[in-house]
């Protein structure tokens, strides 16, 4: 059998080769063994052929250990690794308010629901506090892909940046376009990402920055910053989708803008617009209504 071949660096590797968290988040597992390898940051990454993943099938129970919780066990931490193959930082986790202890039987399924007040207790709380809300229009959702929009607001919703962005392999594909409706013309003549990096550093210094995906948008900001080479990075993202999810009692803490702003009354007749000051204002919106669930 020939040896697997391994890439340095994510550009040199081909398409339809993907690590097995990618292949699970998109809802897929992989068959056989890895065909391939990437060193990324240090470590050695297994690849797969997504030609050859399977659907997945959801496990009866939650299994408890490294990067899972056991609802029993104590706070239950919202939003930041997991969900990008664990590339979003772990530096800042933060737990909400400690969840009534639960037994495995209780649990069920997937595990004991939170305690949806203890969410919306953490929600009311970060209202309260220094925050800002970032959202990011991309070229793609892959790890060769950039950010070409950002759009940072403060707690009253007022506009801190909002900026486009030229991203540095000059191209929007099609399938990008088709969600946010820009492409390389609008981009011609925006600052690259090396021209906003410090710009970004300044208006989250010292605050929370909240994002309705945050693993994805740290992941493609980070992504960004570093094919310009710029090293310092935005840290502690936190998940105002999985805040909301909770809040609400939502079993898979997962929960599409849209969706989340058409249930709590908050959506646009003409629906999400997906560019990055609109859909961090609709985050916004859909928080504070989730804050008041129950009320």
């Amino acid at each position: 059998m020939a040896e697997c071949p391994t890439f340095d660096g994510w550009d040199a590797v081909p398409p339809g080769l993907r690590p097995a968290n990618d292949l699970r988040f998109a809802g897929l597992e992989p068959r056989g063994e890895p065909v391939a390898y990437l060193r990324h940051e240090g470590r050695t990454i297994e690849l797969f052929r997504t030609v050859d993943a399977v659907p997945r099938q959801r496990q009866p129970t939650k299994p408890v250990g490294r990067g899972s919780h056991d609802p029993s066990s104590g706070p239950l931490p919202i939003g930041t690794a997991g969900s990008t193959g664990g590339r979003a930082s772990r530096r800042a986790v933060v737990a909400l308010p400690e969840a009534p202890s639960t037994s495995r039987r209780a649990a069920g399924r997937l595990g004991a629901p939170p305690d949806m007040e203890a969410a919306r207790e953490w929600i009311r709380a970060l209202l309260l506090s220094d925050f800002v809300m970032l959202d990011t229009e991309t070229t793609g959702l892959g790890y060769r892909d950039e950010v070409i929009e950002i759009g940072i607001i403060a707690p009253d919703g007022e506009t801190l940046l909002e900026t486009l962005v030229r991203p540095k392999a000059g191209v929007v594909p099609p399938a990008a376009t088709r969600v946010h409706g820009l492409t390389m013309a609008d981009l011609a003549k925006a600052p690259t990402w090396d021209e906003v990096h410090d710009t970004v550093l300044r208006l989250v210094a010292g605050r929370r920055v909240l994002a309705w995906n945050a693993p994805f948008d740290e992941r493609m900001v980070r992504q960004s910053a570093t094919l310009w080479g710029r090293r310092e990075r935005i840290r502690g993202f936190e998940c105002a989708m999985q805040a909301y999810a909770r809040a609400c009692g939502l079993r898979f803490n997962r929960a599409k803008l849209a969706r989340a702003a058409a249930e709590m009354d908050v959506l646009d007749p003409i629906g999400q617009r997906h560019r990055s000051c609109d859909d961090a204002r609709l985050s916004l919106k859909v928080l504070m209504r989730a804050a008041t669930r129950g009320r």
